[in-house]
């Protein structure tokens, strides 16, 4: 697994990335499989929340987390498009 990290270029790039996806609509419509326990079932929600709640919170290291799931759908979404 890829070694990430917290700063505000890196995290502000990745919710680019995320928020462009909902610009573009490029966003799983069916149930999505990320890891064996992560299962989107609403791509839109999905990214809508985690771009809200690492927006609010990427400088609390509680929230890392999360960062790390987007980080983790995004390269699962690239991989199946590459």
């Amino acid at each position: 697994m890829t070694q990430h990290t917290y700063d505000n270029e890196s995290v502000q790039e990745l919710i680019g990335w995320a928020k462009k996806m909902l610009e573009t609509k490029n966003y799983p419509t069916e149930k999505y499989q990320i890891n064996k326990c992560t299962s989107i079932i609403n791509g839109k929600l999905y990214l809508e929340s985690l771009i809200a709640m690492i927006s609010r919170n990427w400088e609390n290291p509680t929230f890392h987390s999360t960062i790390e799931q987007l980080w983790e759908y995004r390269e699962k979404w690239e991989s199946r498009e590459g």
